[in-house]
């Protein structure tokens, strides 16, 4: 499999081993060897979850995986296309159409608002979300959907 974009929801499980969906993110990802989307907003979202996850050792687990993921590259592709400013207004824009109509929340139309501009430059094979909500707004603008359940 090539690029895909998983939102935070099914990349922190698959770097914290004791999430709720940990087995099912992690088999998924064994089995179809992916390379993940990340850019800053999605850095800095993942970091502050498992910052917030439970004080115990499997945090330092999901850490310790994170920095090493982003040090050597494994997994996590940096696509300097992404830049905040300009996605946050694709994100409004996209919210201001759609807002009334999906439920998802505010950094779930990012993560979608980005998903989107990627695809216009490169291949991305899917949205990969623990998220129903967002599962069900990624379609809306053409992406396919891979929804974790637990």
């Amino acid at each position: 499999m090539g690029l895909v974009y998983a939102d935070t929801s099914a990349l922190f499980p698959y770097f914290h081993p004791k999430d709720q969906f940990a087995a099912v993110v992690t088999e998924a990802a064994r089995k179809h060897a992916p390379d993940f989307v990340y850019w800053s907003f999605l850095q800095y979202e993942l970091r502050h979850n498992i910052r917030q996850s439970r004080t115990d050792s499997y945090r330092a687990i999901a850490w310790e995986a994170v920095r090493a993921a982003e040090k050597t590259q494994a997994r996590l592709r940096w696509q300097p296309d992404l830049k905040c400013d300009s996605l946050i207004e694709a994100a409004d824009q996209f919210s201001a159409q759609n807002a009334l109509t999906y439920g998802a929340g505010s950094a779930d139309f990012l993560h979608v608002a980005a998903a989107r501009r990627l695809s216009s430059v490169v291949a991305v094979e899917e949205f990969c979300t623990c998220d129903a909500e967002q599962a069900t707004l990624a379609p809306s603008v053409g992406l396919g959907v891979r929804l974790f359940e637990s």
